[in-house]
């Protein structure tokens, strides 16, 4: 009895979800999306947690939670079919002071500023320390060489072009 073409087609189905996955490849999971292999999934999960949690606790006086994250200034993200515009709240730097990077698929931007004042009357010093540090997940597609940062009124913003290959393009439907 010769086999029918939906049964080939079950078990060709079958053998390929009982290979086993490659480091870093998509692998079908059962019955939902391809699932991503690495530590990727997992910093993006707990990048998302930060910022949950930085929200939710905005003006609390919650413990910091982590490197920079004991300041609540605003960041707005923007994607456009041609580019991605961050805009984060600095107040108190220099525009000398930022360190602006695009490291793999993130945007890092960090500043340091210190100072100290003292009194020799009375024998008192201070020290101050401000620091900003924020990381934004980045589309594929990004040209680095391009990217443009201007400081001013306290705001850092940064324009990061995208490659014309990953510009969007509008598709005319027919009918």
């Amino acid at each position: 009895m010769a086999a029918t073409p939906e049964k080939n087609k079950s078990k060709e189905h079958q053998v390929a979800r009982n290979e086993p996955a490659r480091a870093g490849s998509m692998a079908p999971s059962r019955g939902g999306p391809p699932v991503t292999y690495g530590w990727e999934p997992m910093r993006r999960m707990r990048d998302d947690f930060e910022r949950l949690f930085e929200q939710m606790f905005r003006g609390w006086g919650a413990p910091s939670l982590g490197p920079g994250r004991d300041r609540y200034w605003g960041l707005d993200v923007q994607e456009t079919d041609d580019k991605v515009e961050v805009r984060a709240e600095a107040p108190g730097f220099e525009p000398g002071d930022f360190d602006v990077q695009v490291r793999g698929d993130q945007l890092v931007m960090c500043a340091c500023h210190g100072g100290e004042s003292s009194d020799k009357e009375s024998g008192y010093r201070e020290w101050s320390r401000q620091e900003f540090y924020e990381a934004v997940p980045l589309p594929t597609g990004v040209d680095a060489n391009k990217v443009e940062a201007r400081y001013r009124n306290g705001i850092l913003s940064v324009t990061v072009p995208k490659t014309e290959e990953s510009k969007a393009r509008r598709i005319t439907v027919q009918g």
